[in-house]
């Protein structure tokens, strides 16, 4: 909303509460001339000339919520604004018109923490909302502001240890991605094995502290790579593969499925003999995918189903080898007319193309954009601006802490 339609609207709310209108522009004149020429007399009684000034050099320019609201105090009596909270601050202001305008039940802020943002350039859904609430005190709204945490001690992360491309990386980030190497290392190790990490022990990698100090500054670099692009590019991290990777042809993903060997299938789980032939007989009426997710709601004993509704995409050696085998002796769009027996049970397996499944798409992207971050690694400019921090970082020392941290006092 431009500054001209905000004073146009502050105006004929200020006009409105004086029992007073606002007359048409004369031919020829600017429309919002009379609007400007209104609020002239109020902000020169207001002492607020700059604000006048700002609105008579820039009517066309985009205005900011400060601004609107500014006018609106301006113009609306003290009476039209009863107090229905006890705001004493906020995170950004200490305007005292603004308060008033919180302690009414007209503004909320824009978080929960009731941050104004007056640097923001107005949306008209802000100006309907507090228009109406201007006019119609049942609309108001009664808010109470979570206050703001506090801000850590930067001391705490220990500063800079590097740069990517001019962004300074924390010593924190090293460490927490250290971490988060040596605890899934550690987790998948013991889960095969059920052996701990040995810091001794030769697992191909060299040694063990400098293999993940450098993959640690190595996952660091990417994050920092990753975070720079999303702000330079405007998006949420979630949103950056389908900002950066349209959605290809469908021979491309048929491609990509068979490159990487994925399979798709729904199944019927059942527990016994009887009940996997009360499905088959179900299919031999009817043998449609609409029947089989029909009976798939009736006899289906696995709740992985509800959860992956367009059917399981996965590869060799994911799921359990009679159900793999099972699905790979189908062609794309049959079922399996007798059941296959795992260890779960009895399965009633439909095949399907993985082409067609949403999460292939996905894959896809997070592939291609996978890719896309490796190269915007490759180029990026690194320099290590504190050594000594890095060296530092003792990877076995925070394993140890790791472990300590499972150690009971004996009461379980």
């Amino acid at each position: 909303m431009t500054l001209a339609q905000a004073a146009a609207i502050a105006a004929r709310l200020g006009a409105s509460f004086a029992g007073e209108t606002i007359p048409a522009a004369k031919d020829g004149a600017a429309w919002y001339g009379p609007s400007f020429d209104y609020l002239s007399g109020v902000l020169e009684a207001t002492g607020d000339g700059v604000l006048y000034a700002t609105l008579a050099a820039e009517p066309g320019r985009q205005a900011t919520r400060a601004e609107f609201f500014a006018l609106l105090t301006a113009v609306t009596p003290a009476e039209q604004l009863p107090a229905i909270n006890a705001i004493t601050s906020l995170p950004d202001t200490e305007d005292a018109g603004v308060l008033a305008l919180y302690n009414a039940g007209i503004l909320t802020g824009v978080d929960a923490y009731g941050t104004f943002a007056g640097e923001k350039t107005l949306q008209r859904s802000e100006v309907a909302v507090t228009v109406a609430r201007l006019l119609e005190p049942g609309q108001r709204k009664q808010f109470v502001p979570l206050e703001v945490p506090a801000q850590p001690d930067p001391s705490q992360y220990g500063g800079d240890v590097m740069t990517v491309n001019g962004v300074g990386v924390l010593r924190l980030l090293v460490v927490n991605c250290m971490n988060d190497l040596v605890y899934y290392n550690d987790y998948n190790l013991y889960r095969q094995t059920g052996q701990r990490l040995d810091w001794s022990a030769d697992y191909g990698v060299g040694d063990l502290k400098t293999f993940f100090k450098n993959a640690a500054i190595a996952r660091a670099v990417r994050i920092t790579v990753q975070i720079s692009k999303e702000k330079e590019l405007g998006c949420l991290a979630e949103e950056m593969p389908e900002k950066l990777v349209p959605a290809p042809e469908r021979a491309v993903l048929e491609q990509y499925a068979l490159d990487n060997d994925l399979l798709c299938a729904k199944h019927i789980l059942v527990p016994d003999e009887q009940s996997a032939q009360a499905v088959l007989d179900g299919l031999a009426a009817s043998p449609t995918l609409g029947q089989f997710n029909a009976l798939l709601s009736i006899f289906n004993t696995d709740p992985g189903m509800d959860t992956n509704p367009d059917g399981y995409l996965f590869t060799a050696g994911e799921m359990v080898p009679e159900f793999e085998a099972g699905v790979r002796s189908l062609a794309f769009g049959t079922y399996s007319t007798q059941p296959v027996q795992s260890d779960y049970g009895y399965h009633i397996i439909w095949r399907l193309d993985p082409a067609d499944c949403p999460e292939l798409l996905e894959r896809y992207r997070e592939g291609v954009y996978s890719a896309i971050v490796d190269g915007w690694v490759e180029t990026a400019e690194i320099v290590i601006t504190d050594q000594a921090a890095l060296d530092a970082i003792d990877p076995q020392a925070c394993y140890e802490d790791y472990l300590a941290s499972f150690v009971t006092d004996g009461a379980g």
